[in-house]
């Protein structure tokens, strides 16, 4: 919608074109163990630029599209889609559009007794942005607390609260930092899980793979274990299984055929991981969802 000024709350920027806001409690009771005041979408203009000493609240934001520059505290950061950042009530920060692209972003200001708690560690004890590499489920997610805050309810509180926790969850499982996010090691990361993502049927060994990327199976199992906190064999393996699974419904298919379709050439070696993944074996599994 566009940008009406004379709706909000002092602290709402100007400088955006168009808008989307939900208030909730503004000011709430210090003694609340979490309360979101409010959120919203934002389509910044050209020279939209927020600097402030202090905040009534937490915040936490979220780059949608295009990039800005970040003082967070005493360090700067360049972002762009996919970073996320918070701050608490006594953090100068400063955010300035850049490019030529519309800077969009997510924000949620909140507070409580709690926040510390459940944030602190993550986002608030050293100040730093992260960066996203699946930015069509931290979209979701903050779409997601949009359209709820906006619908209210009367345990609309409890729902954001939780929305909340598992953004900060997936942060903490899947982000990397800013700086890191750019460097050599992180790039070739990337491109691996891709390969074993769309090539995973194929993919013989993690051998393979590191002979494709140009770089030892050494070299591949420290990235991996740095960035995914696994092995490249253990995600090869899971989408191999997940796959199996599938198949193994499909009462036409022999499970050496369901073996051979996901690359093991071997039926009782693809039985045995079967089975030590999901604890029974790829006949008793066909078995048992047959039953049910």
């Amino acid at each position: 919608m566009p940008f009406d000024s004379s709706t909000n709350p002092a602290f709402i920027s100007s400088q955006v074109s168009e808008s989307d806001y939900f208030f909730l409690d503004l000011t709430p009771h210090p003694n609340q163990p979490f309360t979101v005041a409010c959120g919203g979408l934002e389509y910044c203009n050209p020279n939209y630029q927020i600097s402030r000493e202090q905040f009534n609240y937490y915040g936490m934001e979220y780059i949608v599209s295009g990039m800005c520059d970040l003082v967070l505290g005493d360090e700067s950061y360049q972002l762009k889609a996919g970073s996320i950042f918070c701050y608490d009530p006594h953090t100068p920060h400063e955010i300035v559009n850049t490019g030529n692209v519309p800077l969009v972003k997510f924000f949620i200001d909140f507070t409580g007794s709690s926040v510390e708690k459940h944030l602190g560690e993550l986002f608030l004890s050293s100040p730093r942005p992260y960066q996203m590499p699946n930015l069509r489920v931290m979209h979701e997610m903050f779409y997601q607390i949009l359209e709820t805050g906006k619908a209210g309810g009367r345990n609309v509180q409890g729902i954001l609260t939780q929305i909340i926790l598992l953004i900060a969850a997936q942060v903490e499982d899947k982000a990397v930092n800013v700086q890191e996010y750019a460097s050599q090691s992180y790039i070739t990361y990337e491109r691996c899980l891709s390969i074993i993502q769309q090539d995973y049927r194929e993919l013989r060994s993690i051998g393979t793979l590191a002979r494709q990327c140009h770089i030892s199976t050494g070299y591949l199992s420290r990235i991996f274990k740095k960035y995914a906190g696994e092995s490249p064999s253990d995600i090869l393996t899971r989408l191999k299984l997940n796959r199996a699974g599938e198949l193994l419904l499909q009462d036409n298919l022999l499970i050496k055929e369901v073996a051979d379709r996901i690359g093991y050439d071997d039926p009782y070696h693809f039985s045995r991981l079967f089975k030590n993944h999901y604890g029974m074996s790829p006949k008793h599994f066909r078995e048992s969802v047959k039953r049910s």
